[in-house]
């Protein structure tokens, strides 16, 4: 008994270590071998710095939608990190919960203090509310994080408040560059043009973390296609499918028609094999004098190689179109040399199985003046001779190998079983001579 108890753990620790091996990943690989293809810098001298490019569609294609896959390396295969912007027009205000406290006058301006508590975060605007109208009143921003050592934010800016021909034109925001000061002092003088005795009263303070950035668009056109004539819901329209050259993100569609004036009911779809998902719909309108595009604004960007651009027309004549124009946020890849890599600068693609990473540098970057940037371009796609597959899993290498494991553990248990039955049996046959 003790035998069949040994040989059944052997059995169930060797068909247990088959199947771990068998669905083992296969090893993540952190060289250039581990991607299909690659495309060579231009234009990085090696000074030090900060450089950007835009990615471009040819390595938009072969990448994974979020572009995680990208690696930049140099020619002795040191790994240079690196920040990716989505470039998309930004104008965001958050409010920062602020008690005020301390009003007073001071020096003959009006004066609040300002408590954002421990859990502020960053902030860069003020918006300042006051008594009056018809003003222009300059204001002095300050910040502490002990109340008595104040440092000013801003000085200079004025806040003002005018109405003429029943119409009403104010400014009350302040901005200054993005502080963590816990505590904020504000103060607004008297407008110093006013025939009157002006005593501005500062009735309410909100605190602002304000991000605006404008965006920076890729724009390409692409040829028009024939047009294909059906019917939809029982109209005439007609069809174009339209051929992005790669799959790409796109945001939205410039269609330039021959026609001076027209509105028709129109959808877009994203076509991807088999998977067909609507993005746009409405009506394509122009009036007569407007010779512009007809421009289409996707609700979502979508990453897709195909567009399906459907027209109905109804008792109308078809549409001629003449231009089609696409266009998407640039992504916006940022590095910075330190020391003077070996050149060249690659920047590896393709591989859709490799981790996402996680460099310091993206959170450095917003610390860093972006402004002073040296774009550089990027060369055409090469294949990456050097590159290594992933080799399969094992399961998918050595297929028959679990069949065979899970075949020979049956039937060794089978026989266990066959033998513990006739032991049983004759244990029972034995007995029973006894008795009689």
């Amino acid at each position: 008994m003790k035998r069949l108890c040994l040989l059944i753990l052997l059995l169930f620790a060797v068909s247990s270590l088959a199947i771990a091996l068998a669905t083992l990943p296969a090893a993540a690989q952190t060289s250039t071998t581990a991607w299909p293809f690659y495309v060579e810098l231009n234009g990085a001298t090696g000074a030090p710095g900060l450089y950007d490019l835009i990615v471009p569609f040819h390595v938009m294609d072969k990448s994974l939608d979020d572009l995680s896959d990208l690696r930049l390396f140099d020619a002795n295969g040191r790994e240079i990190p690196y920040a990716l912007r989505v470039r998309r027009e930004l104008d965001d205000s958050r409010k920062i919960e602020a008690a005020i406290f301390n009003k007073a006058f001071v020096g003959g301006a009006y004066e609040v203090s300002v408590d954002l508590d421990e859990d502020r975060g960053e902030h860069n605007a003020v918006e300042i509310e006051t008594t009056g109208s018809n003003f222009r009143r300059r204001v002095v921003v300050e910040g502490s994080d002990t109340k008595t050592d104040w440092r000013t934010l801003k000085t200079g800016d004025v806040i003002f408040s005018f109405n003429a021909q029943n119409k009403l034109v104010n400014s009350n925001r302040v901005s200054y560059e993005a502080s963590r000061f816990r505590y904020l002092r504000i103060r607004v003088f008297p407008d110093e043009l006013s025939d009157t005795n002006d005593r501005p009263d500062i009735t309410d303070v909100r605190v602002m973390m304000s991000v605006r950035e404008k965006g920076e668009l890729v724009a390409w056109a692409v040829n028009v296609p024939f047009p294909q004539y059906l019917r939809n819901q029982g109209a005439p329209a007609t069809a174009w499918s339209i051929d992005l050259g790669a799959r790409v993100p796109v945001d939205r569609v410039a269609f330039d028609f021959y026609d001076a004036s027209f509105s028709r009911p129109f959808q877009i779809e994203a076509v991807d094999g088999q998977s067909v998902r609507l993005v746009a719909s409405g009506e394509l309108t122009r009036r007569e004098g407007d010779d512009r595009p007809v421009i289409v604004t996707f609700n979502e960007e979508q990453h897709t190689g195909n567009l399906r651009l459907l027209v109905t027309d109804h008792s109308n004549p078809p549409l001629p179109l003449k231009q089609i124009e696409l266009s998407a946020p640039a992504r916006q890849l940022v590095f910075e040399i330190k020391e003077s890599p070996a050149q060249p600068l690659r920047l590896y693609f393709g591989n859709r199985n490799i981790p996402a990473p996680h460099y310091d540098f993206e959170k450095e970057l917003a610390g860093k003046v972006t402004t002073n940037v040296t774009r550089v371009g990027v060369g055409a796609r090469t294949t990456n001779q050097n590159y290594i597959p992933e080799p399969l899993p094992f399961t998918e290498r050595v297929p028959w190998l679990i069949y065979l494991v899970l075949t020979a553990s049956s039937v060794a248990l089978a026989w266990i079983l066959l033998s513990l039955a006739r032991k049983s049996l004759q244990q029972g046959s034995q007995s029973s001579e006894k008795s009689n």
